[in-house]
Formats: C-alpha cells, structure tokens, sequence
C-alpha cells in the first residue's frame, strides 16, 4: 500500500492528518473523477477517492504534498507495461 508522510501535516479540530495512505490499485470507479472540472479538482478527487479521504481535506494539503500524492495517483493509473510476446491477439 503506497504511503505518503505529509511535510505539512493537516489539523481538522482535534484530528491531525500526518499521512496519506493509497490502495494499490485503482478501479474504473477511480477514473470518474476525471468528469470533474479542471485539472486540479479532478486531481483532488482521484487522490479522495485512492485515499478514502473527504476532497475538501485533499484541498487542504500543502502545494508539494499535494504534488507528491498527484504523482503516486499517477502511478497507479498508468497502463500497465505489456510483454508484446504475451498477447493474445486471436
């Protein structure tokens, strides 16, 4: 499970959000929230949802913690590397 110890540590109340933990995978279901908006909040939203965390916390996070996590929801979006010897084209 991708981990991200946040350098800016977010404070909701009594809560204290010091790092972000992401599935090691992501669904279809993930990929809705590229019909947001903009870039920005369709990032936030598919970081929300790899996270389990609310988007309004998301929105909070520090410009380079955010960026930090962009980057691991990248990863797990990305397509697969394919071994063009094992597909099955019949």
């Amino acid at each position: 499970m991708p981990k991200h110890p946040l350098k800016h540590p977010i404070t909701i109340g009594k809560r204290t959000i010091d790092t972000l933990s992401f599935r090691d995978f992501a669904t279809a279901d993930d990929l809705l929230a590229f019909d947001q908006g903009g870039p920005t909040q369709q990032t936030i939203h598919l970081i929300a949802n790899l996270t389990g965390t609310a988007p309004e916390i998301i929105g909070k996070l520090h410009v380079h913690d955010f960026r930090a996590c962009d980057a691991i929801a990248n990863e797990l979006i990305k397509p697969e590397d394919r071994d063009e010897k094992n597909l099955d084209v019949s």
